[in-house]
This record gives structure tokens, sequence and C-alpha cells, in this order.
């Protein structure tokens, strides 16, 4: 900041080096002197005593004492007067020694550079102040909005193991019971025991499935699972699984109507898809009454492929679909225990589709059948 000062005195002393006129410069009466009424010239001889000032009287001997003049050496100097300060440009006398000068001061007040300098320091330490309030706020902030999902995953953690743990206390409660009345009468023949047995052989298979679905979406969440992705035929391994299906359908008097496309190659985790096709058609034939329908179409696009399993059961409420997907979620009337359900199917089946870059969306109403729609992303590899 004191580089424009510096100019603005070095360029007064050299308009008093061109002057000629000594004595008029002495007498005050100098244009020079004149020019800039901010500008204070002190004029001193040999021995650094006041020879003239202009304006008069402005400082005292005592006060440019301090000020230091080497002979023959331009040089700059801060000199404070109290508490105001000046800075100072020190210079030899053009016409020494014949006018009894020997050196001419310049100086002007440093006042607005000061007032600038003191301004900046407060802009500074109100900027550090105002960073650090705002990084104290914006680190809570931001903490905060870190711990949000680290909640989420701490409470679906939690749920997920006390939902875990309510469906299995259920099997084992059963097992138990069922295995202490057999200990009741140990001399009892498995004939005769034959239904309490059934009950123990029924409830540990149930028991099996939940826990392989709680491993597989444990191993999900951990990112453990990874898919075993081919080329396979999707229409073919949909036409195999419905005729599967069908023999179990005719049981209950439910049609399957299966309205496939040929050929229909599939860059996936056959596995998968097929566990995923399994859950969707075990829940509509759970679902569907005697008498009932069910149907699986497929349609394939340049971009996607499409598969549509529908069926006339009993539907869905419109409350319920928003939770459908949800771990061990189970409606009043759509997902009964009693039907054998764990809650897990769908979030399992929905996994899969993620998983695959797909997407899984449910239409049902009650007493009007349900609807679920895949889509997939067309692969370009999925070429037979």
């Amino acid at each position: 900041m004191y580089k424009e000062t510096d100019e603005v005195l070095r360029n007064t002393a050299e308009q008093i080096d061109s002057a000629r006129d000594a004595e008029a410069i002495l007498r005050q009466e100098h244009p020079v002197l004149e020019q800039d009424d901010r500008i204070i010239f002190i004029f001193r001889d040999a021995e650094g005593q006041i020879q003239g000032q202009s304006p008069a009287q402005t400082f005292t001997q005592a006060q440019i004492n301090p000020l230091h003049y080497q002979k023959g050496i331009s040089s700059y100097e801060t000199l404070k007067v109290g508490r105001d300060r000046y800075r100072v440009f020190l210079t030899p006398f053009p016409q020494a020694p014949w006018s009894g000068i020997e050196s001419v001061t310049v100086l002007t007040s440093l006042e607005d550079d000061d007032s600038t300098l003191h301004s900046l320091l407060l802009d500074i330490i109100t900027g550090i102040g105002s960073g650090v309030l705002i990084s104290i706020f914006a680190g809570f902030f931001l903490a905060g909005r870190a711990w949000i999902p680290i909640r989420k995953a701490w409470g679906k953690q939690q749920r997920f193991v006390a939902d875990a743990s309510h469906e299995l206390r259920t099997p084992v409660s059963i097992i138990r019971a069922q295995t202490e009345l057999l200990l009741r009468y140990p001399a009892h023949s498995i004939e005769r025991e034959s239904d309490n047995i059934s009950v123990i052989l029924k409830e540990s298979i149930r028991m099996s499935k939940l826990l392989e679905d709680l491993l597989t979406l444990a191993r999900s969440d951990s990112n453990q699972l990874e898919l075993e992705c081919s080329v396979f035929s999707l229409d073919q391994l949909l036409m195999d699984l419905t005729k599967q299906f069908q023999l179990l359908a005719v049981t209950k008097e439910i049609d399957i109507d299966v309205s496939l496309q040929e050929p229909l190659p599939f860059w996936g985790d056959e596995s998968r898809i097929r566990q995923l096709l399994v859950i969707l058609l075990d829940n509509a034939l759970k679902y569907t009454p005697s008498n009932g329908r069910i149907e699986v179409t497929d349609k394939s696009s340049a971009h996607h492929v499409t598969i549509i399993v529908s069926d006339s059961g009993r539907g869905i409420p419109k409350e319920e679909l928003p939770y459908l997907f949800d771990r061990f979620y189970r409606g009043d009337k759509s997902r009964s225990r009693n039907e054998g359900g764990t809650g897990l199917g769908l979030s399992i089946a929905k996994w899969i589709v993620d998983a695959h870059g797909g997407t899984i969306r449910a239409e049902s109403q009650s007493g009007e059948g349900t609807r679920f729609e895949l889509r997939f992303p067309r692969k370009h590899k999925a070429v037979l």
C-alpha cells in the first residue's frame, strides 16, 4: 500500500529538484509547495536543524530528530508523531551547499492508509470469525447429514433383528412343544405320533427357508452376493417354470396361461431370475382361489425386456402397496402366516430386480387380483 504513496513523494521531490529559486522555496512562495496540501516539506541544514517548513511550524525539531538523513543518499522512512504516522522521503537538496540547505524531507500523512489497513484487518478478522462460525455450523450440519444414513441403517438393522427373532420364535416354540409331547409318551410308536412328527417337520422346513432368506438378505445388504451373469433363454426358463407350477395349479383348479415371445435371450444370473419368478408365481398361486386364473406374458423391445405376472386373486388393498416390498411385511388379508409366508419373498425379489438394474411394480385392488411388472434393461451381450 505504500508503493503509491512513495511514488507521490518521489515525484514531488523531483519537482523540488527542478526548482531554481531556493529563496522562494524557503519563503514558501514557490508553486511546487502549493500543489498538494497533503504534502509537507522540511528543509534542514548539514546539522539536521530545520531551516524552513511548508506549511510553517508543522513539526518541532524534537519531532523530526528521529529522521536520520545520510548525506547524498535518498531513503524512505516512517515517522510517528503522537498517534499520527507519516511516510517520509529524505533526499539531498539540489542547490546545496550555497543555499545553506543540505536535505529536503517530504512527508505525507498515513491516516488514509492506516484507515484502509484497519478496515482490511477488520475485514480479515470478520472473515476469519465468520469462516470459523460457518465451518462449525457446516460441520454440525454435514455431520448430522452423514449420521442420517447411519441412523437409518442402524434402525433398519434393529428392526431386521427384531422381526427375525419374532419370526423364528414361532417355529422354535412349536418344535419344542411338539417334541415335549413326544417325550411324554416314549413308548408310543412313530405311526401313533405321526401327527406331531409332521408338525415338527413342517415347522423345521419353514424355519430352514426363513433362515435361508435371512442369509440372502443379510449378504445382499453387505454386498457379499455377486451375480453370475451369462446369456440364457428367458422364454425357455418361463416355460419350464410355468409347467412346474401348472402341476400344482391343477390341484387348486387354477388355470395358468402363458404368452411368450420366442426366442428371448437375456443377460443375467439365471439362478437368481429363476428365484425371482418362483417367488412371483408362488405368491400368485397361493393367493388365487379355486377356478382362478394366472397369466404370464413377456414383451421385448430394443432397449427393455418386460415380464408380467398377473392373477385373479383376492388382491391387495391400495394402502398396503407402498409397503409390499418391505421385509417381514404381511397384510392382514393378503399375506398371512397361516399360508406359509414369511414376508421376505418380495423383498428378495426386489433385490434381484435391483441387482439386474431393473424395476418391479405392483398394481392391485382388493378383490380384483394383482399384477406384477418386471422391467429389465436389454444388455448388448444378450445374443444367442
